[in-house]
């Protein structure tokens, strides 16, 4: 009797503990609402903008390299946004596998923390990170 609860468990349950995928998707979910989140706490901080743009499978932070753009509607997001975490000159995140999706695809957070625009991103097509214009919110679904 024990070993074919045993046999029962393992087929069910342990192909659970070694999809990597799984893990793979949360993590990269998890970074995503990190990064989109400290792209408005950066503006805030800073007072100029932060774009974020999503491309495929990775995102990308960047704010304006001539501080007078950052107030300007025509700003252009050409100086990457350090990673605060590593140190690294660029805050971007790709994940192999893992697709990520947003409409847009491009946004940017002012200096009171506002959206450019109402913004869903999609981690591998099924878990959702919202970000709510008016006021900045970002929040996972």
């Amino acid at each position: 009797m024990v070993i074919v609860l045993l046999g029962i468990l393992s087929a069910t349950t342990l192909p659970k503990f070694f999809a990597v995928s799984s893990y793979q998707q949360q993590a990269f979910f998890d970074d995503t609402l990190s990064a989109v989140r400290y792209a408005q706490k950066l503006a805030v901080a800073t007072g100029c903008k932060v774009q974020v743009s999503i491309n495929a499978n990775s995102y990308v932070l960047n704010q304006p390299a001539d501080r007078s753009q950052c107030i300007s509607n025509s700003a252009v997001f050409s100086l990457p946004v350090r990673n605060p975490g590593t140190g690294e000159a660029a805050y971007t995140h790709s994940e192999p596998g893992v697709s990520l999706t947003a409409t847009p695809a491009t946004f940017y957070f002012d200096a009171l923390g506002r959206a450019s625009a109402d913004v869903l991103l999609t981690v591998a097509g099924v878990k959702t990170i919202a970000v709510v214009s008016n006021t900045g919110f970002v929040y996972g679904l």
